[in-house]
């Protein structure tokens, strides 16, 4: 793998576990970044090999084994391994594209007062393809001047960039959320960060009340489905809003019972 031209100075980095069947994409997106950074937790799969063959074949990736911590806490120690300014975060299942690149490029060679920048996050929608382009994407903050940005260590689970100063927003293409897995899995996942979400509530002090488990679903179905216009993804944006409801509905019932039997 060679570049041609010069390399956009960011360090990207990356948090992964058992991530065999995207890491190899996802990675090769970045391949205009100076810096790749990728924190492995301790993969059972071909993760770590896929890694190290892109690094062998000229990508500049750097490989880090890190136990795993929480979300928050992971993210963490990966930003903080960064050398460069400028700090651009990437899951696993995402891919960024070429557009997304080269307004990242602009952006941080004249960020003006800025201290980070969201960009925009398309989902893969089963049985459609990535969103429509009318649907309302995520906008989320992912690249930070690393000494002004930070992460919750407590946060467990939905980790998010704290910024000190202004944020801008990253103009033109987008984070690809390519997260194509079987059912079985997707219900394997949503089980388990809702169990983390819950008990991240609970070391909070927040308590949730019986009403929630029905006005929370109904509530994040109408957002999805309506309010971000999944209703444009046919039945593949159905499902999306009735996958949003569950989670709610998990988060909210396992808070429930966490306070009627905190063990």
């Amino acid at each position: 793998m060679t570049h041609s031209g010069a390399f956009i100075p960011v360090s990207v980095f990356i948090i992964c576990f058992n991530e065999e069947r995207v890491i190899e994409a996802s990675l090769r997106a970045l391949s205009r970044f100076q810096e790749i950074l990728v924190v492995d937790s301790g993969s059972t799969d071909r993760t770590v090999d896929i890694v190290e063959g892109l690094s062998r074949d000229g990508l500049p990736v750097r490989l880090i084994h890190h136990d795993w911590t929480g979300f928050g806490a992971q993210k963490q120690f990966a930003l903080e391994q960064c050398s460069l300014e400028w700090a651009f975060n990437v899951d696993a299942d995402e891919i960024a594209e070429p557009t997304l690149v080269d307004a990242i490029a602009k952006n941080v060679a004249s960020p003006g007062e800025n201290a980070g920048f969201s960009v925009e996050r398309r989902h893969w929608v089963p049985g459609y393809g990535y969103a429509h382009p009318w649907v309302k994407h995520d906008r989320i903050v992912r690249l930070v001047r690393r000494a002004k940005s930070y992460y919750d260590t407590k946060q467990t689970i939905h980790e998010s960039l704290r910024v000190d100063g202004a944020t801008g927003r990253v103009a033109g293409g987008y984070l690809l959320h390519a997260s194509i897995i079987a059912p079985a899995l997707e219900f394997e996942k949503q089980n388990s960060y809702t169990s983390l979400k819950a008990s991240e509530r609970s070391a909070r002090g927040r308590r949730t009340s019986p009403s929630k488990m029905l006005t929370a679903p109904i509530g994040y179905f109408v957002k999805f489905y309506l309010l971000k216009r999944y209703f444009l993804c046919g039945w593949g944006g159905f499902a999306m809003a009735a996958g949003a409801a569950s989670y709610a509905y998990q988060t909210e019932y396992k808070s429930w019972r966490a306070g009627l039997d905190p063990r």
